[in-house]
Protein backbone atom coordinates (compact mmCIF):
# COMPACT_ATOMS: atom_id res chain seq x y z
CA UNK A 1 0.00 0.00 0.00
CA UNK A 2 1.12 3.66 -1.11
CA UNK A 3 2.13 6.10 2.08
CA UNK A 4 -0.73 8.54 1.21
CA UNK A 5 0.49 12.22 1.85
CA UNK A 6 -2.32 15.23 2.22
CA UNK A 7 -1.59 18.66 0.50
CA UNK A 8 -3.07 21.31 2.66
CA UNK A 9 -3.04 24.90 1.34
CA UNK A 10 -5.30 27.26 0.15
CA UNK A 11 -5.62 29.19 -2.90
CA UNK A 12 -2.55 31.81 -1.91
CA UNK A 13 0.47 31.24 -4.47
CA UNK A 14 3.33 28.72 -3.59
CA UNK A 15 6.70 28.86 -5.23
CA UNK A 16 5.91 25.31 -6.81
CA UNK A 17 10.17 24.76 -6.46
CA UNK A 18 9.73 25.03 -2.76
CA UNK A 19 7.34 22.61 -2.54
CA UNK A 20 8.77 20.25 -4.83
CA UNK A 21 12.31 20.70 -2.87
CA UNK A 22 10.41 20.16 0.14
CA UNK A 23 8.27 17.24 -1.06
CA UNK A 24 11.57 15.38 -2.18
CA UNK A 25 13.50 15.75 1.45
CA UNK A 26 10.17 15.00 3.33
CA UNK A 27 9.44 11.89 0.87
CA UNK A 28 12.87 11.02 0.61
CA UNK A 29 12.71 7.43 2.38
CA UNK A 30 9.06 6.78 0.96
CA UNK A 31 9.58 7.61 -2.94
CA UNK A 32 7.75 6.32 -5.49
CA UNK A 33 5.60 4.38 -3.56
CA UNK A 34 3.90 7.73 -2.57
CA UNK A 35 -0.31 8.99 -2.92
CA UNK A 36 -0.94 12.33 -2.91
CA UNK A 37 -3.96 13.32 -1.81
CA UNK A 38 -5.60 16.99 -2.21
CA UNK A 39 -8.38 19.26 -2.33
CA UNK A 40 -8.22 19.81 -6.16
CA UNK A 41 -8.96 23.45 -5.45
CA UNK A 42 -6.85 25.71 -7.37
CA UNK A 43 -3.85 26.94 -5.75
CA UNK A 44 -1.64 24.49 -3.32
CA UNK A 45 -3.86 21.92 -4.45
CA UNK A 46 -3.34 22.26 -8.04
CA UNK A 47 0.20 22.65 -7.83
CA UNK A 48 0.53 19.31 -5.26
CA UNK A 49 -0.93 17.99 -8.46
CA UNK A 50 1.62 18.84 -10.99
CA UNK A 51 4.28 17.79 -8.45
CA UNK A 52 2.44 14.16 -8.39
CA UNK A 53 2.52 14.46 -12.00
CA UNK A 54 6.29 15.32 -12.51
CA UNK A 55 7.40 12.39 -10.25
CA UNK A 56 4.52 9.95 -11.68
CA UNK A 57 2.81 9.63 -8.42
CA UNK A 58 -0.93 8.37 -7.90
CA UNK A 59 -3.08 11.50 -6.93
CA UNK A 60 -6.10 11.20 -5.60
CA UNK A 61 -8.17 14.45 -5.73
CA UNK A 62 -11.32 14.72 -4.23
CA UNK A 63 -13.18 17.96 -4.18
CA UNK A 64 -16.47 19.55 -2.54
CA UNK A 65 -19.47 17.53 -3.57
CA UNK A 66 -22.37 20.21 -2.84
CA UNK A 67 -24.82 18.10 -4.60
CA UNK A 68 -24.44 14.80 -2.63
CA UNK A 69 -23.71 16.19 0.56
CA UNK A 70 -25.71 19.47 1.06
CA UNK A 71 -24.81 21.55 3.60
CA UNK A 72 -21.76 19.68 5.14
CA UNK A 73 -19.81 18.97 1.94
CA UNK A 74 -16.91 20.45 3.64
CA UNK A 75 -17.03 18.59 6.66
CA UNK A 76 -17.27 15.27 4.65
CA UNK A 77 -15.07 15.97 2.06
CA UNK A 78 -11.73 16.75 5.17
CA UNK A 79 -13.21 13.80 6.64
CA UNK A 80 -12.43 11.40 4.19
CA UNK A 81 -9.29 13.02 2.90
CA UNK A 82 -7.83 12.75 7.03
CA UNK A 83 -9.43 9.29 7.07
CA UNK A 84 -6.99 8.09 3.67
CA UNK A 85 -4.02 10.03 4.67
CA UNK A 86 -0.66 8.64 6.45
CA UNK A 87 -0.03 12.39 6.99
CA UNK A 88 -0.44 15.63 6.10
CA UNK A 89 1.69 18.65 5.23
CA UNK A 90 0.65 22.16 5.50
CA UNK A 91 1.73 24.66 3.00
CA UNK A 92 1.07 28.02 4.30
CA UNK A 93 -0.70 29.55 6.93
CA UNK A 94 -4.30 30.19 5.19
CA UNK A 95 -7.73 30.63 7.00
CA UNK A 96 -9.85 28.58 4.32
CA UNK A 97 -7.52 25.35 5.09
CA UNK A 98 -8.77 25.48 9.18
CA UNK A 99 -11.34 22.63 9.43
CA UNK A 100 -9.03 20.67 6.91
CA UNK A 101 -6.05 21.21 9.40
CA UNK A 102 -8.14 20.84 12.79
CA UNK A 103 -9.73 17.14 11.18
CA UNK A 104 -6.01 16.28 10.51
CA UNK A 105 -4.94 17.66 14.03
CA UNK A 106 -7.73 15.87 15.56
CA UNK A 107 -6.82 12.25 13.96
CA UNK A 108 -3.20 13.01 15.31
CA UNK A 109 -1.37 12.73 11.75
CA UNK A 110 2.29 13.61 11.98
CA UNK A 111 2.17 17.11 9.95
CA UNK A 112 5.15 19.17 8.69
CA UNK A 113 5.18 22.61 7.04
CA UNK A 114 7.86 22.88 5.23
CA UNK A 115 10.14 25.92 6.37
CA UNK A 116 10.25 29.66 5.13
CA UNK A 117 13.85 28.68 4.10
CA UNK A 118 14.97 26.15 2.26
CA UNK A 119 14.40 22.70 3.36
CA UNK A 120 11.94 21.76 6.47
CA UNK A 121 11.77 22.88 10.08
CA UNK A 122 10.68 20.43 12.02
CA UNK A 123 9.15 21.62 15.80
CA UNK A 124 6.58 20.11 17.92
CA UNK A 125 3.43 23.02 17.96
CA UNK A 126 0.02 22.73 18.95
CA UNK A 127 -2.50 24.08 16.87
CA UNK A 128 -4.49 27.10 18.76
CA UNK A 129 -7.73 29.03 18.02
CA UNK A 130 -5.22 32.03 17.55
CA UNK A 131 -3.21 30.34 15.52
CA UNK A 132 -3.60 29.40 11.57
CA UNK A 133 -0.99 26.68 11.48
CA UNK A 134 1.44 28.63 10.02
CA UNK A 135 4.69 26.52 10.79
CA UNK A 136 2.55 24.06 12.61
CA UNK A 137 5.61 20.34 12.18
CA UNK A 138 5.22 17.27 13.85
CA UNK A 139 7.07 15.46 11.21
CA UNK A 140 6.17 12.60 9.00
CA UNK A 141 6.17 9.12 10.51
CA UNK A 142 8.73 6.74 9.30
Amino acid sequence: MAFRVLIIGGRQRFEYARLRDALDALLANRLPDVEILTTGSPGVPAIAACYAAERKLKLTTLPLDNHEHRGDAEEWRDQRLVEMAHAAVLVGPSTEVRSLLDAASVKGLGIVAPGTRSGTERRTVEPTPEEDGGGMVRGLPD
